[in-house]
């Protein structure tokens, strides 16, 4: 940000008088201010005046040059991961797209937030194709979006890529995961049938997993060892056996026993089936 005259200019003095040889040239003692060695209208006083004003005029140059520059790179587009991850959650359902003249790239006239549907995202680069995953909000939780709505979606999605660029736009349920437990618990804390003590209407364990698989990152993975750290985090629960955990798509018949410690969904959630019949408790 540029200087102000006053400021250069102050900045200036003060170093004249701060010069021992300077001081001695002009027989002005220590501690002088420079008010008093020197009147308004004095030949030193006015060429640092005007040295000072000509360095704050280029200051302010480079300021407006560097905002120049700055809104130049602002309006190219970086088609990155994170740029078609952001205009997906743009979308505004219902609002028709507009070209803008001096970057020939779409937009909405008037941003609308509650007309932005797509609440979860997940975005990968294939390589050949860019996967777009996305999902609304309902009730907390990720739902695939309606025909209507990923039509037009997918509409927009396909204006405002960069020419070339193949998306592959989908939404869906949430993957199902059949998780198999057995949990070793504090019996002064929960029941061997998973309630909680002097609440049989709470299973602690059970709201615990569906709260882990709901704080999952959209897009992300199931992972075993920190599905058992969550269960284990439960107060009263002192020990657990992951014995097997199964998952598929929501769309697909059967359940595939997962092998190695990483699931990683179609559809970017997941959610758990038949709790109350996978875990089973023991009294400590």
């Amino acid at each position: 940000m540029a200087r102000t005259t006053e400021e250069i200019k102050l900045q200036m003095t003060d170093a004249f008088l701060a010069s021992p040889t300077l001081r001695n040239a002009y027989g002005i003692a220590e501690g002088t201010a420079w008010s008093t060695a020197f009147s308004a209208v004095s030949i030193e006083n006015i060429l640092l005046f005007i040295v000072a004003a000509a360095i704050h005029v280029v200051e302010r140059i480079f300021d407006q040059f560097k905002a120049d520059v700055d809104n130049k790179v602002e309006s190219l587009i970086v088609a990155s991961v994170p740029w078609y991850h952001a205009m997906a959650l743009k979308f505004q359902y219902g609002d028709a797209l507009t070209i803008n003249p001096d970057t020939y790239a779409y937009g909405y006239a008037t941003e609308d937030e509650t007309k932005r549907i797509v609440k979860y995202c997940a975005v990968r680069d294939r390589g050949v194709n860019i996967r777009v995953l996305v999902s609304k909000d309902v009730d907390g939780s990720p739902a695939p979006l309606g025909y209507s709505e990923m039509t037009a979606f997918t509409e927009y999605m396909d204006r405002v890529k960069l020419a070339g660029v193949v998306l592959m736009c989908n939404t869906y349920n949430s993957d199902h995961a059949m998780i198999y437990a057995k949990i070793t618990v504090d019996p002064l804390v929960i029941n061997t049938s998973g309630t909680l003590v002097g609440n049989n209407s709470v299973h602690p364990v059970e709201d615990a997993i569906k709260e882990h698989l709901k704080n999952i990152l959209y897009g992300g993975t199931l992972n075993k060892t920190k599905l058992v750290d969550a269960i284990q985090a439960v107060e009263g629960v002192e020990d657990v056996e992951l014995t097997s955990l199964e998952c598929k798509a929501d769309a697909e018949a059967d359940y595939t026993t997962v092998t190695g410690n990483n699931y990683v969904g179609v559809s970017g959630s997941y959610i758990a089936d038949d709790l109350r019949t996978t875990l089973t408790y023991q009294a400590s």
